[in-house]
C-alpha cells in the first residue's frame, strides 16, 4: 500500500474521536516540519507515521474499523496438515543441553523432551469442528503472514495457533535453531501476539512459539504457538493479532539501541468454538482438574511444588507432562497465576490427547480420577 492510498483512507468521510484527530494532527506536523521527537532514535517513513497513528484509532472503538489498513484474505489451507501441525506433528524432541555464553552464564537450557507421532484421522476427529472455516492472509511490508488454523479451550484457558511467516531472502542468519525449532529474537524480526476480544483484564493469550521444523524453509517458517492466559475470556468472542516487524538493533558508545518498529498494528481474526473440557476429581481433596484435547488446568496450593504431572489412559499408557525430578518437560507452555494458596496452573499438552479416552491425572501424590 503506498501514501496515495493511505491518504485517501484518512480522508474519507468518517467519525473520528477528537484524541485520534489530535495525534494525526500532530504527526502531520512531525513530516512536515521534518523534526525529530525527544529521545527518538530514528524519524520514521510518512507510511509507518500514519499507519502508528491511525493504529491509535484501535483503541477507540467507534474508528477502529476505520483504520484496517492491511486487508484479510480468506485462504484455502491443506487442513490435515494443519491440524497435525497444531499437535506437534513437526516438533524434534531432545535431550538436556545446557548452553552458556561466553562470559560463563547460562543463555539457554533445554529439558528433555519427547513427542509422540500424530495420528492424522484421530487429530481430525478430534479438533475439525473447531477449526476456523479457512486460512487467513496478510500482506504486511514483504512479509506474507498467514495464520492457517487455531483452537481455543476456554475451559482451561489455553490456546493453539498455526501460522506460516514468509520473507524474500529468508530472516537472516541465526534466525532459527533447527534443532529445537526455536526463533531467535534478536535476529528474527517478526513478532505475533494473540489476544481475546473479550472484556478481561489480561487478553493476551500467549506463550512458546516453535517452528514445524519439517515443513519449513529458510524463506517460509511454520510456527505453532501453544498459548494460555489466566481465563475468563470467550471464543465466541473473537481474536485479534498484535504483528511487530523490529526495527533495526546497533551498539552505539557501548550502548545497546533498538529502532522503532516498523510495523505494529492489530488485525482481526474470527470467533470459533471453543474445544470442550473434562473433569476429574481427587475424591479426598475435593480439587478438580480440568483438560481438554490440548491442555490441562489444575488448582494447587503453591506451583512452583508442583513436580510431576501425568495424563493416565485407558489402555494403560501414561502421557508424563512434567517431571522436575528427571527434568523432562513434555508441555508446550505453562502458566502459574493466583496467590498461595489458591493457584492455579495452566498446561499446553506437546501433542494430541483424547479426552475421552482418559481415566485419571496425576499430580504428584494426588489421583484424579475423571469422571
Amino acid at each position: 500500500m503506498d501514501e496515495r492510498k493511505l491518504h485517501e483512507i484518512l480522508g474519507q468521510d468518517l467519525e473520528v474521536p477528537d484524541m485520534v484527530n489530535k495525534k494525526l494532527e500532530q504527526t502531520y506536523a512531525l513530516v512536515e516540519k521534518k523534526e525529530r521527537p525527544a529521545r527518538r532514535r530514528g524519524l520514521r517513513p510518512l507510511r509507518t507515521m500514519l499507519i502508528a497513528a491511525a493504529a491509535a484509532a484501535l483503541l477507540c472503538g467507534t474508528a477502529a474499523a476505520a483504520y484496517d489498513f492491511y486487508t484479510r484474505q480468506n485462504v484455502a489451507v491443506n487442513e490435515p496438515q494443519t491440524v497435525q501441525g497444531i499437535v506437534g506433528g513437526g516438533q524434534p524432541s531432545w535431550e538436556r543441553k545446557e548452553v552458556y555464553n561466553e562470559y560463563g552464564k547460562l543463555q539457554h537450557y533445554w529439558p528433555n523432551r519427547e513427542t509422540v507421532a500424530v495420528d492424522p484421522a484421530q487429530a481430525q476427529a478430534l479438533l475439525g469442528d473447531y477449526l476456523p472455516e479457512s486460512g487467513y492472509q496478510w500482506q504486511i511490508e514483504d512479509y506474507t503472514f498467514t495464520v492457517e488454523g487455531y483452537v481455543l479451550d476456554e475451559h482451561t484457558g489455553t490456546a493453539k495457533f498455526y501460522y506460516t511467516m514468509e520473507h524474500p531472502g529468508g530472516f537472516g542468519e541465526g534466525a532459527v535453531d533447527w534443532e529445537h525449532g526455536w526463533l531467535n529474537n534478536q535476529v528474527y524480526k517478526p513478532s505475533v501476539m494473540f489476544e481475546t476480544k473479550s472484556d478481561v483484564d489480561r487478553p493476551w493469550i500467549s506463550g512458546r512459539a516453535y517452528v514445524d521444523v519439517e515443513r519449513s524453509t529458510q524463506e517460509k517458517v511454520r510456527v505453532v504457538e501453544s498459548a494460555a492466559s489466566m481465563g475468563g475470556w470467550k471464543a465466541e468472542d473473537g481474536l485479534r493479532v498484535r504483528f511487530i516487524i523490529s526495527g533495526d538493533e546497533h551498539e552505539e558508545d557501548g550502548r545497546h539501541y533498538s529502532e522503532d518498529p516498523i510495523v505494529d498494528t492489530y488485525l482481526d481474526l474470527p470467533a470459533v468454538k471453543s474445544l470442550p473440557a473434562r473433569i476429574a476429581t481427587d475424591a479426598a481433596t475435593g480439587r478438580t482438574v480440568e483438560l481438554s484435547a490440548i491442555g490441562l488446568k489444575l488448582s494447587c496450593e503453591d506451583m512452583d511444588m508442583v513436580g510431576y504431572v501425568a495424563v493416565d489412559y485407558a489402555d494403560g499408557a501414561r502421557y508424563v507432562v512434567w517431571d522436575r525430578a528427571n527434568n523432562l518437560d513434555n508441555s508446550d507452555h505453562g502458566l502459574g497465576s493466583g496467590d498461595w494458596p489458591d493457584m492455579v496452573m495452566r498446561y499446553v499438552f506437546n501433542r494430541l490427547v483424547d479426552p475421552s479416552q482418559v481415566t485419571a491425572v496425576v499430580v504428584d501424590s494426588q489421583r484424579y480420577e475423571a469422571g
